[in-house]
């Protein structure tokens, strides 16, 4: 498997006066695109060459985990962002305050973490098998699926990601980055969709699962298994759609 380049959702120079162009044409166009180069050129032949990169960050080590998990480390790191400022959604809102005291809570915890990273790495919003949120610090390629948990947001903190815009002021461009934060992609990270049978009237509500077909309550659609069925028309999972 060739793993592609990934795009970004916008212009090299959309997220100025945050993030310039120059950094953008660094950041992404060189050092993300020098890991994509590295992971395709170590994984043939070997058991990884047909994995994802999720599978491979999962069960390598060495250099190909590095290439592998920074290259998904800067896809979503990139994807994050927007030039376009979004509020914090209402539920998404309600998560963090759940579990930091507030948003403003959050991210002072969070601004800390990553002011306190030594050296280089990332600081991670995630979330548990328990959807719990909670934060944290990963050093140089460090990548949370690692330890069963799922990514919800997250900063770069190698001086790559910040040092020609800032030079060695971490603290600006962390003040920065919360102007760039999509908090709409944030929120479909967090918050657990509500899916519909295209042939029925069946609901899929994560928060009540399906006891009847032996899904727990709290079980995100994603992690139902492929055969699961519809309870009343029958339909595989796949016949499902995400309700808005």
């Amino acid at each position: 498997m060739n793993h592609p380049m990934p795009s970004l959702p916008y212009a090299a120079e959309a997220l100025a006066p945050h993030m310039s162009k120059e950094t953008i044409d660094f950041h992404y166009g060189k050092h993300l695109q020098t890991y994509v180069d590295n992971l395709n050129k170590l994984i043939p032949g070997t058991p990884y060459e047909k994995m994802s990169l999720e599978q491979i960050i999962r069960k390598a080590d060495g250099p190909v985990f590095n290439n592998a998990a920074q290259t998904w480390n800067h896809t979503f790191f990139f994807q994050t962002l927007t030039p376009q400022p979004t509020a914090v959604p209402e539920k998404l809102a309600e998560l963090l305050t759940r579990d930091f005291g507030s948003v403003d809570a959050f991210k002072e915890a969070f601004t800390k973490a990553a002011l306190g990273l030594f050296g280089s790495g990332w600081v991670w919003l995630v979330s548990d098998k328990q959807h719990k949120l909670s934060i944290v610090s990963t050093p140089n390629a460090g990548n949370p699926l690692t330890q069963g948990l799922k990514p919800i947001l997250v900063i770069d903190v190698w001086e790559h990601a910040y040092y020609i815009d800032y030079r060695n002021r971490r603290a600006a461009f962390i003040e920065a980055f919360w102007n760039l934060v999509d908090w709409e992609k944030v929120a479909e990270r967090c918050v657990m969709k509500r899916y519909e049978c295209t042939a029925c009237d069946y609901i899929y509500d994560p928060e009540t699962g399906s006891p009847e077909t032996g899904i727990a309550p709290g079980t995100p659609f994603e992690e139902i298994p492929d055969d699961w069925t519809c309870p009343i028309c029958g339909l595989y999972k796949d016949a499902f759609r995400p309700m808005e």
